[in-house]
């Protein structure tokens, strides 16, 4: 066995053998990757419908794409109704207000649906009904997306050390990877100031990232890889999730 790269668990998750949420209404939702499981981009589960249930008309944040992985289903995209059989898929983008429901009186229909982002939210549209998709889950063991923060370090480097800090940053990859509370890392570079750059990390908080990490060893490896092309102190914030739009 290699040694790990990361600091987030690898899961086999079994629908049969995990926490279910009562929808209502004879429907019953299995959250399979979560945040409090190491999601970072997405998040899926299956739903399962009894004969003739059907879940309210809503709208999400983000995209969501759904997968009929048993029975026969009815999917209502803002009121357009459509017969599905088993594999097939829909595609609907965000604020678009949906609805699934088992298109059998005798058998029982199971979706499998992912949202295209750990910050999905569903909107109830008949009233107003608001919350997090993660928290919704049954199993509410492991970190919150909730709680979770997104650092923001903004760089400004040296007049021909642009490629230099790149490359510094392609290698420090691992030492954030495997640090504990590391989620996501995404270096993008400013168009209209190409010297300048922003290193956006998700760490599931603050502490994770202001102690464990600068207090450890690898954050001064990452210093000495890149701190030679700085041309200024870097700025760095931390910033919490308040709307994601679409």
């Amino acid at each position: 066995m290699t040694t790990s790269i990361t600091s987030q668990p690898t899961h086999v998750l079994r629908p049969d053998e995990l926490p279910q949420k009562n929808r209502g209404g004879g429907a019953r939702t299995v959250p399979l990757v979560t945040y409090g499981r190491g999601a970072t981009s997405f998040l899926n589960g299956t739903t399962q419908f009894d004969p003739g249930a059907k879940i309210g008309h809503h709208t999400h944040n983000v995209a969501e794409s759904v997968m009929v992985v048993d029975g026969t289903a009815i999917v209502d995209i803002d009121g357009q109704r459509t017969r599905l059989n088993t594999f097939d898929t829909t595609f609907v983008p965000a604020n678009i207000p949906h609805h699934f429901e088992n298109a059998s009186d005798e058998a029982p229909m199971r979706i499998f649906w992912t949202y295209g982002s750990i910050d999905a939210t569903r909107t109830l549209v008949e009233t107003g009904e608001y919350g997090r998709i993660d928290g919704e889950s049954a199993d509410s063991s492991g970190p919150a997306g909730a709680d979770s923060v997104e650092e923001d370090a903004v760089f400004t480097i040296k007049e021909g050390r642009e490629a230099d800090f790149e490359e510094g940053v392609r290698q420090a990859v691992p030492l954030f990877q495997t640090a504990t509370g590391a989620r996501t890392l995404t270096l993008k570079r400013s168009v209209e100031r190409p010297g300048v750059y922003h290193l956006t990390i998700r760490w599931d908080s603050v502490e994770d990232h202001n102690v464990g990490f600068r207090e450890s060893e690898a954050y001064s490896k990452w210093r000495e890889l890149v701190s030679d092309c700085f041309a200024a102190d870097p700025q760095v914030e931390h910033l919490s999730e308040v709307l994601t739009g679409f």
